[in-house]
């Protein structure tokens, strides 16, 4: 029993390493993306870039309407008690819900492209990009949608290489063929991002043997409850939906209102600075996805002992890996943003207090995902919705006044308000699985 503790506790140690590891290839592909857009694009272009990427992420959050959480959760449990035919459709129907809202939000964000660019931004030349950045919807909607699914199958690490590592590298090297227009550069990314998605489909049919039934599994294990049967796809979705969409607003939301007060250059320098410092929730997120299936699991079989070692070891993990990281960014953040070009050095104060709220994060990761994968979605719900709240307050009365430093310091405090909140959740829900 020991000895087959140690692999379990060995095999999950190599996965984490893993997952890093990956994180590791995504992290040199996103920030050699960065820095040669930006030396590339110039500050200005570079500003109508970041712009339009942050507009995918959030729209393309939007549509993914929390299917791809509830996958992940839905495919991990039905498997986890022999029921592979119901994973089988959970995973088909959240493909299906995610090509087609996609295509729709695509569609949208052609018609709306000039409008937004005219009367939000004040940036007529960001209309055609805007408009362009439509096309890469469905397969930013779909690399995630089939990272999911392979995650629910606990391939965490072949989930991250297919929604995190393949396009930025692949974008990365047409950067260095010699892209140097924006518009070209987002038909680069849209072509990457579709490659990832072939890929990770790829993979699902090569482990297609998870999506049969296993019989023998129906059997319960002590104080598990396989039987019962799991909500629908659509009430796991909908709570984890709002979820989502409300995280991606979070991040987006320093970035969209510092673009109507300032000018595109300010904007590109403090993109930069953000997406350095979510370079720590990248190794936090990396650790969960491989993580969020075995809570699932675990749950489902009601092996809470079990469930209570594989979080403390999470949030141990997440704490050894990010620290250092967090604190690097907090005392040199001048030194990081200069490797990225001239100019983005004025973005260093907004680095320091983004890196600070990160670095709490690392001490408090993965509770969020510890309530989503254990049917918590709608507690989840309401923490996000106060999260959001403050977020919105916060960018009011603080970017105007002080532009780069309010957009920090909104995004900083929501990342503290988030990790504290879901924990101090998690232990009162479920204090024996903390």
């Amino acid at each position: 029993m020991e000895m087959s503790r140690l692999r379990t506790l060995a095999r999950q140690f190599a996965q984490y390493v893993a997952a890093l590891a990956v994180r590791g290839v995504e992290v040199v592909g996103k920030l050699g993306l960065y820095i040669l857009a930006a030396a590339s694009l110039g500050t200005h272009d570079a500003g109508l870039f970041f712009l339009c990427f942050t507009w995918i992420g959030l729209v393309s959050t939007v549509a993914r309407l929390g299917f791809e959480r509830a996958m992940t959760r839905h495919i991990a449990a039905e498997i986890a008690v022999g029921r592979g035919r119901a994973a089988r459709h959970a995973m088909l129907t959240g493909f299906t819900v995610h090509l087609a809202a996609s295509t729709a939000a695509g569609i949208l964000t052609w018609l709306v492209a000039g409008p937004v660019a005219r009367l939000v931004f004040t940036e007529p030349e960001l209309a055609a990009p805007l408009a362009l950045s439509g096309l890469l919807l469905i397969p930013q909607t779909m690399v995630v949608s089939v990272g999911q699914a392979l995650a629910g199958l606990k391939r965490g690490v072949a989930a991250q290489l297919v929604q995190n590592a393949i396009w930025p590298i692949l974008t990365l090297a047409a950067l260095a063929a010699g892209v140097t227009r924006l518009d070209h550069l987002l038909l680069a990314l849209g072509a990457a991002l579709g490659v990832s998605t072939a890929f990770g489909i790829v993979l699902l049919w090569r482990h297609r043997r998870q999506f049969d039934d296993v019989p023998a599994a129906h059997e319960a294990r002590p104080g598990a409850a396989p039987d019962e049967t799991l909500p629908s796809l659509w009430r796991t979705a909908l709570p984890l939906g709002l979820v989502e969409i409300i995280q991606v607003s979070l991040n987006a939301m320093p970035v969209l209102v510092l673009g109507a007060f300032v000018e595109p250059s300010a904007v590109g320098a403090f993109s930069v600075a953000q997406r350095i410092s979510l370079l720590i929730w990248v190794v936090i997120l990396s650790i969960g996805m491989v993580a969020a299936p075995h809570f699932a699991e675990l749950h489902r079989r009601g092996e809470i002992a079990a469930l209570r070692a594989l979080n403390r070891r999470v949030r141990l993990a997440t704490a050894v890996a990010g620290l250092p990281a967090a604190l690097v960014m907090m005392l040199w953040p001048e030194f990081l943003l200069r490797l990225i070009g001239p100019g983005f050095e004025i973005a260093a104060p907004a680095l320091t207090i983004l890196a600070a709220g990160q670095l709490v994060n690392c001490l408090l990761p993965a509770q969020d995902l510890m309530l989503a994968m254990t049917g918590h979605g709608r507690r989840l719900q309401q923490l996000n919705l106060l999260q959001f709240a403050a977020g919105c307050v916060l960018a009011a009365l603080l970017i105007p006044p002080f532009g780069m430093l309010g957009a920090a310091a909104v995004g900083a405090w929501t990342l503290v308000q988030g990790a504290v909140g879901t924990t101090l959740t998690v232990r009162r829900l479920m204090p024996a699985a903390f």
